[in-house]
């Protein structure tokens, strides 16, 4: 009877005011956000967009504490130490540090064999033109000025000298006051990183809000190949090679290694942090090293000495986040060359002693891959992080145990079980990795799109009245009723625009048969300003200034390349486009042509030169190696015979063009030296009154941007970016916006 009325009363009291309700982890609250994050960006599509500002603000602040970090950590966690020790650590430890990293520089060049060969082609960017400055070695890595190292983040140079500064330091009588300020300006940063952390589910909410409302399925995925190779790659890392690596040199069995450690583990996945778990995962080391009878205060000592150092080093869960910059160049059509792997390889590694924040951008601009990457790797992070996070346990765990077994003679070279260790892990990363390749090209394969890009676009401007008509249709007309070639196009009431065949992209025809390009545009605004309607005449190359004079075409426009010997009888404006001369060639010869030393090497080649006369003598000249032949249009050459031909001589502009149209083949521009080669528009000698006209508009033109944002529009491929929104629930379910 009591215990029932006991309940009774119990089940009726009031809840405690004073009693709080227990709070979500931090861990939980960055899920909700993402969560949250991909709803609010399916939900409102590119309306959510402008949130970003808020992601890059969480971004700096999380950037901002990273350097000092870096520095007061280095500096104190070494000087703290006696030189025993770090003799210690560096004889015992270093060894297992190497090849931890020499593994993960191998999965990174190996991560290159997962991306697809996807058919795929990308319209002009400027990246392909511009001759990237050599790398100062010597700036890069040895830091002459620590503090210039600092303000202009130099990573591998800052990492240097706060190495150099901490072991100095070992030596040092009377440390303990400098050593204790330093923990105590650590323990400040981390104060602030602490307090920054605590953001993170606003900062992550922002970006994948921003990232899921403008992201378009494409590059989605596309995507994938990174994110399902990342978390392969770090699975088999953490699941076999690293604690099967300590079965064969050690007593202990790699999974008991895991289930005594997997508490700490599964809590650094969790919260995407392993700096919280260091002091569980020392513990769980020395629990274990009592277990198997290799507990001496020797072995336990280099447990606690390894774990926190190893902190500072790179681990295994950094160094994956590399291959993100191979990804990201092929991703973006800018492929890092064979030659670039050991610059990258290296540079990557100092760089990876600082944060992944800092590391990668530094190493983006080192590439010359688009430093705009960087936001995508941000947006995976969030699905790829906590693997990495807890790779990098699995890293923290294997090294303190090997190190410990090391110190306390434990280690058994066992060559037997070393070579099966070694043959089944080589025959797992090529499953792993010609599994994905294989289910990336064969079962999830990407539709090439990007030539119906090209033939969907449409003008940009407004048009005028405009027509195509056979130049032995028309009537010549040389000059007007004042003897003028302008008061022609007037009376007429058309301005004739002559283009030649093959004119991709100033001028061609779209799936619709409408004249388009950037120079149809161009055509469009000059009839507009003239207040006439347009007459597209199509014109051979040799005819052109027999044309002119007559009076069949008034303005000749397609991509007319300035030469000495065209300006014998046509009039040329001032350059409206200064294009880059390149070579074509099949994507898979894209590196023996890449640099000018390479083309010098090359004992022949032939290269098709479509109405280049004047460039195809200069190419001559600097490469007597080269047979030139002439060709009437690009498409000669493509579709020319296997071997025919090794490359065609022809803009970079226009080039890439044609790659769109056909994707096996790609643009490279010889590097250092490049060749510009201005496009202007052609007019009659004899025609000084239109000539004004028509220069002094073409400056307007470009004094107002309208020519910046045609070439925007036409040669870097905006025009064939989506004009309507991102698919959101709120504009295509439920109607709410247009």
């Amino acid at each position: 009877m009591n215990s029932s009325s006991d309940t009774h009363d119990a089940a009726a009291a009031p809840a405690d005011p004073g009693a709080r309700r227990p709070r979500l982890s931090l861990s939980a609250q960055v899920f909700i956000a993402l969560g949250l994050g991909i709803v609010a960006g399916l939900f409102f599509g590119e309306l959510i967009a402008p949130v970003q500002v808020i992601g890059q603000i969480f971004i700096g602040l999380l950037q901002m504490t990273v350097l000092p970090y870096i520095l007061v950590s280095l500096i104190g966690g070494i000087g703290k130490l006696s030189y025993a020790e770090m003799r210690l650590l560096a004889v015992q430890g270093g060894r297992f540090v190497v090849l931890f990293w020499v593994i993960a520089l191998a999965i990174t060049v190996a991560f290159t064999a997962a991306f697809p060969n996807w058919v795929s082609a990308t319209f002009f960017s400027s990246s392909l033109v511009e001759v990237g400055e050599l790398p100062d070695l010597v700036a890069l890595y040895i830091p002459s000025n620590p503090f210039s190292s600092l303000s202009s983040s130099i990573v591998p140079a800052i990492v240097l000298f706060s190495l150099a500064l901490g072991l100095a330091i070992i030596g040092v009588p009377n440390k303990g006051s400098f050593i204790a300020d330093l923990d105590v300006v650590g323990d400040a940063i981390m104060r602030i990183a602490g307090f920054v952390a605590r953001l993170a589910p606003i900062g992550v909410f922002a970006l994948i809000a921003s990232a899921a409302g403008t992201l378009d399925v494409e590059a989605l995925g596309r995507l994938q190949v990174y994110i399902f190779t990342y978390i392969g790659a770090a699975l088999l890392l953490s699941f076999w090679v690293l604690p099967a690596l300590v079965g064969v040199l050690t007593p202990i069995r790699p999974r008991r290694l895991m289930s005594v450690s997997q508490d700490a583990l599964v809590t650094a996945f969790a919260t995407g942090s392993l700096l919280i778990v260091l002091p569980l995962l020392a513990e769980r080391m020395k629990e274990l090293l009592e277990e198997f009878d290799t507990g001496g205060q020797e072995a336990k000592s280099a447990v606690d000495l390894v774990v926190p150092i190893n902190f500072n080093l790179p681990n295994l869960g950094k160094l994956m986040s590399l291959a993100f910059v191979p990804f990201a160049g092929w991703f973006a059509g800018t492929p890092i060359g064979a030659e670039q792997f050991p610059l990258f390889l290296f540079s990557g590694l100092l760089s990876f002693f600082g944060e992944v924040v800092v590391a990668l951008p530094f190493l983006l601009d080192l590439m010359h891959v688009p430093a705009d990457m960087f936001q995508l790797f941000l947006a995976v992070d969030v699905f790829t992080g906590r693997f990495g996070t807890l790779l990098a346990g699995v890293h923290t765990v294997v090294l303190a145990m090997l190190t410990a077994a090391a110190v306390s003679g434990r280690i058994k070279l066992r060559w037997a079980q070393l070579f099966r260790y070694a043959l089944v892990s080589l025959a797992l990363a090529v499953v792993l990795f010609g599994g994905l390749r294989f289910f990336f090209e064969v079962v999830v394969p990407q539709e090439y799109r990007e030539y119906q890009k090209l033939v969907q676009m449409t003008l940009y401007v407004d048009r005028v009245d405009s027509k195509s008509v056979e130049v032995g249709q028309i009537t010549p007309q040389p000059a007007g009723s004042d003897g003028t070639r302008f008061a022609a196009v007037k009376e007429r009431g058309t301005l004739r625009v002559g283009y030649p065949k093959a004119s991709l992209p100033f001028i061609y025809r779209n799936e619709k048969d409408e004249m388009v390009g950037l120079e149809a545009d161009m055509a469009h605004l000059l009839a507009a300003e003239l207040g006439v309607g347009l007459e597209f005449v199509l014109v051979k190359n040799d005819d052109i200034d027999k044309h002119l004079a007559s009076g069949r075409i008034d303005v000749m426009m397609g991509g007319l390349l300035v030469t000495p010997e065209r300006a014998l009888d046509v009039k040329f404006t001032t350059p409206h486009l200064n294009s880059t001369l390149a070579l074509v060639v099949p994507d898979y010869e894209r590196s023996r042509f890449d640099t000018n030393e390479k083309l010098q090497k090359i004992d022949s080649m032939t290269i098709a030169a479509a109405n280049l006369s004047y460039y195809s003598k200069f190419v001559q000249r600097h490469l007597p190696n080269v047979k030139l032949v002439p060709v009437d249009s690009p498409r000669e050459f493509f579709l020319a015979e296997p071997g025919e031909f090794d490359g065609l001589l022809f803009s970079a502009e226009a080039g890439s063009a044609w790659t769109l149209v056909y994707p096996k083949f790609t643009v490279v521009v010889p590097k250092p030296r490049t060749v510009t080669a201005p496009v202007a528009l052609g007019l009659p000698r004899n025609a000084p009154k239109l000539y004004d006209f028509v220069e002094t508009w073409l400056l307007l033109q470009e004094e107002s941007g309208a020519l910046t944002q045609l070439q925007r529009y036409w040669l870097q491929g905006e025009g064939a970016e989506s004009k309507e929104p991102r698919w959101s629930i709120v504009r295509n379910v439920l109607g709410w916006t247009d």
